[in-house]
């Protein structure tokens, strides 16, 4: 059981869909069949458009992953809960969904497959639909990703266990939704937008430890333990429209939840009682769980 699900480690994907959903009280048996027919359409979708970099990852939340008997993995999952005093609330769900390709139309279509595969035997609760900006900027205008781990090596150690655990190649799961007032941000001034952020907007430069704001993003997230980084692999992407809401669906994958976790109580002020500064200026959390995300090989052995 070693393979990764294949929305983990592709980087730069143009596109992506979040769906989680909630299953219908004894629908679990039938939860893992649509796990089987996800992958094949997946596997399809794969060979139809082998140019695509089309993934998918079938993610569980704690309640849903305890009833199929698999105790040995994923053993530090756990509900989502709230932080901050509210500033992330907890909505945690059974299953999430998570495509991404370079292309939509072809995430659309494999959604499409997968939610047929599950029926009526979930409640979906959300759905939303990404893309990437150009130079792969955020709404806030900095590029987005630059801490992630790079190279597909990189990635798989970073974002799945390692090999000689029971639960090899699977993958604890964030994902959070952000909302933006860009009207507000944009009143916040380049300048102190960068001072929040703690790099150049223009050419991502990072700031130095000595200049960094202690409650800017990058003063809340890069965090060390013992000398060493407590890295994650995000696959975060934009969604919204011109006219209406913008924000970030933002996913982060690893081979433990403690570093998603810390950065978490780092952000929403649980460890010093200074939050992002991001949270004050421009993003408001609206929704926030944790999912495991098994091996390609547990998924179709479920």
């Amino acid at each position: 059981m070693t393979t990764p699900q294949s929305a983990i480690v592709p980087d730069h994907c143009k596109a992506g869909i979040f769906i989680e959903a909630d299953v219908l009280p004894g629908c679990e048996n039938a939860i893992k069949q649509a796990c089987l027919t996800g992958l094949d359409a997946l596997a399809a979708l794969q060979q139809q458009f082998p140019q695509a970099n089309l993934g998918l990852t079938i993610a569980f939340g704690s309640r849903l992953w305890q009833s199929f008997g698999h105790c040995e993995e994923g053993r530090e999952l756990k509900p989502f809960r709230a932080l901050g005093n509210g500033l992330a609330p907890a909505t945690q769900h059974d299953v999430m969904i998570h495509i991404a390709s370079l292309h939509h139309d072809i995430n659309f279509a494999l959604a499409t497959d997968v939610l047929a595969a599950f029926g009526g035997n979930i409640t979906v609760a959300d759905e939303t639909h990404g893309f990437r900006l150009l130079e792969e900027r955020g709404f806030d205008g900095f590029v987005d990703g630059t801490e992630n781990p790079q190279g597909d090596e990189n990635v798989t150690r970073v974002g799945t266990i390692c090999a000689g655990s029971p639960d090899c190649g699977g993958s604890y799961v964030l994902l959070q939704k952000y909302r933006h007032d860009l009207k507000k941000w944009a009143d916040v001034g380049v300048a102190e937008q960068e001072r929040c952020v703690g790099r150049s907007k223009a050419t991502n430069e990072e700031f130095s430890k000595d200049v960094r704001l202690p409650d800017s993003h990058l003063g809340r997230t890069n965090l060390k333990e013992n000398g060493i980084g407590l890295k994650i692999v995000r696959r975060s992407l934009p969604f919204g429209t011109v006219s209406g809401e913008h924000g970030l669906m933002f996913i982060a994958y690893c081979a433990n939840l403690h570093n998603i976790e810390a950065q978490l109580l780092s952000m929403f002020g649980e460890t010093d009682g200074k939050t992002d500064l991001l949270l004050k200026h421009m993003s408001t959390a609206v929704s926030g769980a944790y999912y495991y995300a098994p091996s390609i090989e547990r998924l179709r052995s479920l």
